[in-house]
């Protein structure tokens, strides 16, 4: 799980540091082999050698693209058609969670208050990436999983998820940790009973994706985890898993993952995917596709539809001094890319839900928050950022329908929600 933007200057100076070190002494090691994909293949290449389990985050394939239209037109059909007829409107309710390590913890307590609020709604889809691939498969099944969110984000430790292997991984790695134990606890909480539970879920038209980094392209890519778990392959629980864990790993800290993908012909390969925020802090629905249009097309009205975004970070810091050194500055800079990241992923889901008639909320860790965390995954300080995602939750001002530092003029159109909007500073 990533670091959070706060306090990523720190820990980050500590990766640069033995970044700069690791490419003065990369000379010195055997490099690691791998079976990559060849360029000429990369598009027939699948996992488990089915198409349509994942797709570019960015541009998708015209065949792809229709595809999952046509699918979800039919399930949108077959669930709202005699609704509509009846002349009702459902509403279709989107959650869509950030990256931010620790600070998931934030998110984790937010659902938490949100069930006990008797108000949070089941959602149509849910997409996750880095620590928010974690919070997703539980978010995406309801309120009867807050207590494993609750345990994650409140007893984890350093030591149960990252092991430092800085000398080999400087002289002949791919990473400066051992993420054993980080894929250990996805296994124990990912379990064949929670993949079946998605799967049903998936079968009755909902949606859980999850956003990795395709280092090998370049590229975002979005992994549709419900019809991972509902593919029925022997391979389908370990996918699963390895996609959880490469959206978490942070480039030369933790180790990429290399996801197995096949040829029509038979033939393996290896793609190399790291954290899903190296691309997208957050992500959802590609742009390419015109919600509300086609679903008029499709059933002669639209929906009403709410999208909900949670950033587990902090789109405004207190500030501080740096120290004029390579460690801090490059830390501090990395905080910063990180967090404007997040920030602009915020304002393109903002668009979309324009252009497609969606109520937009979104929702940030404060500027001032009580925790101070003792180690990278410090369960004081995560036990603290849930209670505040709690407590922020429960004082009725947790949400936006605006994105951060975004203000409207007055008399200004009502928001798709129905009510006006002018700010969006908390």
């Amino acid at each position: 799980m990533p670091c959070d933007c706060r306090r990523l200057a720190s820990l980050s100076s500590r990766w640069l540091t033995l970044l700069l070190l690791a490419l003065t002494l990369s000379a010195c090691g055997a490099a690691v082999t791998r079976n990559g994909v060849p360029t000429d293949l990369a598009q027939q290449a699948q996992p488990l050698g089915i198409p349509g389990l994942r797709a570019w985050g960015d541009i998708i394939e015209q065949d792809q693209l229709d595809k999952f239209v046509d699918r979800q037109a039919r399930i949108l059909k077959d669930r709202f058609g005699p609704e509509i007829a009846a002349g009702r409107t459902p509403t279709l309710d989107y959650l869509a969670i950030s990256g931010g390590g620790p600070d998931g913890a934030f998110g984790a307590g937010v659902l938490k208050a949100w069930s006990q609020s008797g108000t949070r709604p089941q959602f149509q889809a849910v997409s996750g990436v880095s620590t928010g691939s974690i919070i997703a498969p539980f978010a995406f099944l309801g309120s009867e999983y807050d207590p494993q969110l609750e345990e994650i984000y409140t007893t984890l430790r350093t030591e149960d998820v990252v092991e430092p292997t800085i000398l080999s991984g400087l002289l002949s790695g791919v990473a400066l940790s051992d993420t054993t134990g980080l894929a250990n606890k996805i296994a124990h909480y990912i379990t064949p009973e929670l993949l079946e539970k998605i799967a049903a879920e998936y079968r009755r038209g909902r949606l859980l994706f999850v956003g990795t980094t395709n280092l090998d392209a370049g590229r975002p890519m979005i992994w549709n985890m419900g019809a991972i778990a509902a593919s029925g392959h022997p391979g389908a629980l370990q996918l699963f898993r390895d996609v959880i864990r490469a959206s978490a790993a942070i480039p030369i800290a933790f180790p990429p993952v290399f996801i197995k993908v096949q040829t029509p012909d038979g033939r393996v390969f290896d793609e190399m995917h790291v954290d899903g925020g190296a691309t997208s802090q957050v992500v959802l629905v590609s742009p390419q596709i015109p919600i509300a249009e086609l679903t008029r097309q499709h059933l002669g009205r639209n929906l009403d539809r709410r999208l909900w975004v949670i950033i587990n970070n902090r789109v405004l810091t207190e500030p501080q001094t740096i120290e004029p050194r390579i460690g801090p500055v490059g830390g501090a800079a990395v905080s910063s890319l990180i967090r404007g990241s997040g920030i602009g992923d915020a304002y393109k889901l903002y668009l979309i839900s324009q252009r497609d008639e969606v109520a937009y909320h979104v929702a940030w860790i404060p500027r001032s928050i009580p925790c101070v965390s003792k180690e990278d995954f410090d369960p004081v300080y995560m036990r603290c950022m849930f209670d505040l995602g709690g407590h922020e939750f429960q004082r009725g001002n947790l949400w936006s329908e605006l994105p951060p530092y975004f203000v409207l003029p007055p008399q200004t159109k009502p928001a798709p929600s129905g009510r006006t909007v002018k700010t969006s500073q908390r």
